[in-house]
């Protein structure tokens, strides 16, 4: 999921809490959501990887609004473990979870890993094999202190190398968190939240004993991101049960907001990455699927919005490609910082409908050809 690589709609709620209807069919405003985590991202990337476009004063105000981009991934880890147990079936098979997940990530991974090859070709640079090997299996996340490895070829294909991990433990761990009576499932939010806000904290002495960066422990390694998808996963089971209490989704996002605009900035660079943000985004994430559930306003649910969601993937994976190329044709030009982010965001959403029409929808087609029993939920 990447952790964009959930299913293109977000599945129906099928299970209410206890004594009530669901008023809509699907949980719209997470696939709407996912355009605006997305969107974060890109303003990131474009802020911090862009060149040679902007005034000095210009691009160093857009990188303090973007700082707190790379947490939008914790967002994304988030959800992806509440849409995969709201969605969940009941007796499926582990190896038909595993290619339906497979199908719908892996498709786009790899078309993006060619355009990726045909990019740097262009730009003159060699093609390494053991950091294309990495990228094609997954694997790249898994290796210390690899700037190289964690980011060559499609740099943001690094998340994906977490999310299989995620995949592969989702038909282990779902069945043990079912055990788990509501006060255990508030109890994993709880402690997942307060491992992420804590875990900075610890990383210096992580540091020194192993030499490797803190940035890997924070923000690379799978087994650390995975504490978010367990949290997503509990999150889910709260809502599904009529357990969760929360505030509602406009509180939820003023939350976000001050977290991504002002809290980044008031804590050390170890924490930018998703300590300052985590909780905001579970009480966003809960709060959207309940407005949903119950029929409460919510502009994500716009139908533009929800289809931009459903190709976010697609431009997840295209976009930061985008601003590498952009750089290259402006090298030297100074261009206008308005019309190089303009180009780059349009051609990253052309690209990302191309992508999501003509490989991902074809792909899940493709290589999960057996169909759902009518009225079963898709994931």
């Amino acid at each position: 999921m990447s952790p964009l690589s959930l299913p293109t709609r977000t599945p129906s709620a099928t299970t209410a809490p206890a004594g009530t209807t669901p008023a809509k069919a699907r949980l719209d405003s997470l696939t709407g959501l996912r355009w605006f985590a997305a969107l974060l991202i890109f303003c990131y990337h474009f802020a911090y990887e862009e060149e040679g476009s902007g005034s000095a004063r210009h691009l160093h105000e857009l990188k303090g609004w973007t700082l707190a981009g790379p947490s939008a991934v914790s967002f994304f880890f988030i959800l992806s473990g509440f849409v995969l147990a709201w969605s969940a079936r009941s007796g499926d098979t582990v190896t038909g979870f595993w290619r339906r997940r497979f199908a719908r990530i892996y498709p786009s991974h790899f078309v993006a890993f060619l355009i990726a090859c045909a990019m740097l070709l262009w730009m003159g640079e060699s093609l390494d094999p053991s950091t294309a090997l990495a990228n094609l299996t997954l694997t790249q996340s898994w290796v210390p202190d690899r700037n190289d490895v964690w980011f060559g070829y499609n740099g943001v294909s690094w998340s994906l190398s977490c999310e299989f991990l995620f995949y592969f433990s989702f038909p282990f761990v779902i069945p043990l968190i079912r055990r788990l009576k509501n006060a255990g499932l508030w109890a994993t939010v709880v402690l997942g939240n307060v491992f992420v806000v804590l875990f900075p904290l610890l990383t210096g002495r992580i540091e020194h004993v192993t030499g490797w960066d803190a940035k890997f422990f924070l923000y690379i390694f799978p087994p650390v991101r995975l504490v978010e998808f367990v949290v997503g996963i509990a999150l889910a089971l709260l809502v599904k049960n009529g357990a969760w209490r929360g505030p509602g989704l406009l509180l939820s996002l003023a939350l976000c907001l001050v977290g991504i605009f002002w809290g980044v900035h008031q804590v050390s660079y170890d924490f930018h990455w998703s300590a300052v943000t985590v909780v905001p985004y579970t009480l966003t994430v809960a709060a959207a699927a309940r407005a949903d559930l119950y029929g409460k306003p919510s502009v994500f649910r716009h139908r533009l919005l929800v289809y931009l969601g459903e190709v976010s993937f697609a431009f997840y994976l295209l976009h930061e490609m985008a601003v590498f190329t952009f750089n290259r044709i402006f090298e030297g030009q100074q261009p206008h910082l308005a019309l190089h982010v303009g180009l780059v965001m349009a051609v990253s959403l052309v690209g990302a409908i191309l992508l999501h029409e003509f490989v991902e929808k074809p792909g899940v087609k493709l290589l999960n050809p057996r169909r759902d029993n009518p009225g079963r939920k898709k994931s």
